[in-house]
């Protein structure tokens, strides 16, 4: 493990950072305090995305590998089960509309239920909780990558190979 070159370093901290910020976590901060359930739906997303980057390589076949070893890697360590997550959040919420297994109840504006157990069994999520456990994941794991040449290496594979949304300019014809 050694450190990232001068200009690896440059193009993520001039580019690639802050365009993850204004694009990715712009919206989860205005999501969170106004349409909270489609907050937790996006939320799902980005660990889906930063996972990517973490993991590097496609995550064809790969994704719950990708997404559970993110969370158990980047999250608080005690606070979630990563396979819960992946299973009731990604996969039930983000591709059914549901959250699948009934592992989770989802809310807001009450952060003195976060991460409680109901009677039924369903562990509840607050969104701002939530979403701040998710911003100090990335910073987390944002830090490691200036610091790391693996992972800038792997998150620039990523980058290369997929892509980032970018604003584009329409012309028409």
């Amino acid at each position: 493990m050694g450190l990232p070159s001068t200009d690896d370093l440059k193009w993520y901290r001039n580019e690639f950072r802050p365009h993850f910020d204004d694009w990715v976590f712009g919206p989860v901060e205005r999501l969170v305090i106004s349409e909270p359930l489609i907050a937790f739906i996006f939320m799902a997303c980005v660990i889906d995305y930063l996972a990517g980057f973490w993991w590097g390589k496609s995550t064809k076949n790969y994704v719950h590998d990708a997404y559970v070893g993110f969370i158990d890697e980047y999250f608080p360590k005690g606070r979630y089960n990563p396979e819960d997550l992946y299973n009731s959040l990604r996969n039930g919420l983000v591709h059914m509309f549901t959250i699948k297994d009934m592992k989770y109840a989802l809310t807001h504006d009450h952060p003195e239920l976060n991460l409680l157990v109901t009677s039924s069994g369903h562990t509840l999520l607050n969104a701002m909780d939530f979403k701040n456990d998710l911003v100090a994941a990335k910073l987390k794991y944002f830090d490691e990558v200036e610091a790391d040449d693996v992972l800038m290496g792997k998150l620039k594979d990523r980058y290369n190979r997929d892509g980032f949304m970018l604003p584009i300019k329409l012309t028409l014809v």
